[in-house]
């Protein structure tokens, strides 16, 4: 900008001194051109700076408008690699100031540290003609102030422990254990036999890793899988004396066992793209985080926030000038949840007998909160029993009889009980074991779990009363849980036929054993209530209006008494339980399967469990349901 004083004419001095242009900056005019074209060519280099530090950037541009290009842009890519800025923002602070044919201008550079945070610090960019062209001076100082022409800057990142997961009573589930990270050196070393091992015995697929060991710099080490420190110990004497295995040491925050409560606590992993976003702004590619369950749900909460230091070092002697800048970490916050540890550890207990796919979910009735939640008998992170989708089977029938229940019937209702029941063209029959008993009540046809007897009521409902009646329930309402689980679907039939096999659970009825155990805890409490997993995060509270005073009375009668003389005999014995047993069939791969179910209460414990090609819930599902329910009181 052009810069001029007043013109101030006092015509009792015009005789001794006239009127004159008095003159800034060292030149008037020329001045005036040297701040605009010293000022043009250092935003054209801030702006390069911006586009050489930006993701895929190159640092070409800014170099050719210094004096000495090819050494400036090497000189600026190794800053951004010191640093690994993911961005920049350079931005010229006021006018140029010249003198004696250059120009400076004060820089403002905001770097975004990768992992660490953002980390600000002031340059000075000096320019002046060389020829017929401004360059603005290729020295160090211009990207930071002191690295001159041999000095640099030393990045180091620290991470803080990772918090722990907590049960409800504040015990730690997930705790920083030791952990061995097995890989193999890059290039040919290793052999098609070391790739076997990785095969063999770390389910590693050889041919992928052999592929990206030799598509990786010389001196790399590529890493396969991490695995806790006692496994390594164990495959030790076997992997370390093959050709170019390598390994490093860490910690990672896991379970006491590699089975405990995987499908809710999650699993934790190196950074993929996905779980990368999810784990927020300061995590790093080269960080562990959670991929599944709950490390994935909390992943910034439990990671905290990264520090670091970056130092200006002598280039000859290694050593630290000062510290330029420096962050503290914070510390990651635990997340308690309701989870019981005992009772946990029970349910894995009890369906690691089982030699079929079962998942089991334990509730407290009055609260909604989780206790546990097992999947067995192998080890898995999918979570079967919150995300399941299934045909509730018979269990269904607490609804159904809810629903009748609501239409005037009572638990003294006749409701015959034949072999089979037509619907409109559809034969519908009972589960194999049971036999036609003629007339019964309600209560009987509960008991015994007979099919016919509920759906030669279904003409006592309105198309949506099954629907209806599962939502006094909770079915058919988003969860919203901290963790993906699904709360069931009972739609409005389209006909007689589908309303008659949703009375039975089959159909387009579907639900996880989670929204299952929930049914159950309604009997036992009254009113249906939200899942809650993580208090505080999770909405608690009713989940829909209380049910009818003699529905609830009618329901808890049903369930006791078919404990002590009904389907779910195998239960007797273990206190005041209430219990309904449930087969329903669901085709696998085009053939006719069955899956087992039960569910229950005792005391303000309601639970569920399925068993995945079961024979039937009294035979299946019950002996998993006795076991867990013998180890606590």
């Amino acid at each position: 900008m052009k810069r001029t004083t007043a013109i101030v004419c006092l015509s009792s001095l015009l005789i001794t001194a006239g009127c004159s242009d008095s003159k800034s900056g060292g030149g008037g005019k020329s001045g005036s051109d040297e701040q605009q074209a010293s000022g043009a060519v250092i935003k054209q280099f801030a702006d390069a700076w911006v586009k050489a530090w930006a993701p895929n950037g190159k640092p070409d541009a800014a170099g050719a408008l210094t004096d000495n290009p090819t050494v400036f842009a090497k000189r600026l890519d190794d800053v951004d690699s010191a640093l690994v800025a993911s961005t920049v923002t350079v931005t010229p602070q006021g006018e140029p100031k010249c003198t004696d044919g250059s120009c400076t201008q004060d820089l403002a550079v905001e770097a975004q540290l990768r992992g660490i945070g953002a980390m600000k610090w002031t340059s000075t960019a000096t320019a002046a003609k060389t020829g017929d062209a401004w360059k603005v001076k290729a020295s160090g100082d211009t990207i930071y102030p002191g690295l001159g022409e041999n000095n640099y800057l030393k990045r180091v990142r620290a991470l803080p422990a990772r918090a722990s997961i907590l049960d409800r009573n504040g015990v730690a589930l997930t705790a920083n254990r030791p952990v061995v990270i097995v890989g193999v050196a890059a290039g040919t070393k290793a052999t098609a036999a070391t790739y076997a091992a990785f095969t063999k015995y770390l389910d590693v697929d050889g041919a992928k890793l052999a592929a990206r060991a030799k598509a990786a710099p010389a001196g790399q080490f590529v890493d396969a899988i991490t695995i806790r420190a006692e496994e390594w110990e164990a495959l030790r004497p076997t992997m370390s004396k093959l050709p170019g295995v390598l390994t490093m040491g860490g910690t990672q925050s896991l379970p006491p066992t590699a089975t405990f409560a995987r499908s809710l606590l999650g699993t934790m992993k190196t950074a993929t793209d996905e779980t990368l976003k999810n784990a927020g702004p300061t995590a790093s590619a080269q960080d562990q985080v959670g991929t599944t369950g709950l490390q994935y749900a909390f992943q910034q909460q439990l990671a905290g926030t990264p520090g670091g230091t970056v130092a200006l070092r002598d280039g000859k002697t290694k050593l630290t000038i000062k510290t330029v800048f420096s962050q503290k970490g914070t510390a990651g916050k635990p997340v308690k949840t309701t989870l019981d540890t005992n009772m946990q550890k029970a349910a894995e207990a009890a369906l690691a007998t089982s030699k079929l796919p079962a998942s089991l979910v334990a509730v407290q009735a009055s609260t909604g909160q989780i206790l546990a939640a097992a999947n067995g008998p192998q080890v898995a992170s999918y979570n079967r029993a919150f995300q399941g989708r299934y045909a509730p089977g018979s269990t269904f029938k607490i609804v159904t009889s809810a629903a009748l229940l609501g239409s005037g019937e009572t638990a003294a209702t006749p409701l015959p009980c034949t072999d089979t029941i037509n619907v409109f063209g559809k034969t519908f029959k009972n589960y194999d074991a049971l036999a036609a008993y003629g007339n019964g009540t309600m209560q009987t046809a509960f008991n015994k779990s007979c099919n016919t007897a509920f759906i030669s009521q279904h003409a006592r409902l309105p198309k949506d009363g099954m629907t209806k009646a599962a939502a006094m329930f909770g079915i058919g309402r988003d969860l919203n849980l901290s963790i993906s689980a699904y709360g069931g679907q009972v739609p409005a039939p389209k006909d007689d036929v589908e309303e008659a096999a949703s009375m039975i659970g089959q159909g387009t009825v579907t639900a996880s054993p989670l929204a299952i155990a929930l049914v159950a805890a309604t009997v036992d409490h009254g009113t249906a209530m939200k899942p809650v997993l993580v208090p505080g995060k999770d909405a608690a509270g009713a989940a829909a209006s209380p049910l009818p005073a003699a529905t609830v009375a009618a329901l808890r009668t049903f369930m006791r008494t078919t404990v002590t003389g009904g389907t779910a005999s195998v239960l007797a014995g273990n206190g005041a339980v209430a219990a309904k047993t449930g087969t329903a069939e669901v085709v696998v791969k085009g053939k006719v399967t069955t899956n087992a179910w039960m569910a229950g209460y005792r005391g303000d414990v309601a639970f569920a469990v399925i068993v995945e090609g079961g024979e039937s819930g009294s035979h299946t599902a019950g002996p998993l349901l006795k076991s867990f329910l013998s180890s606590f009181k």
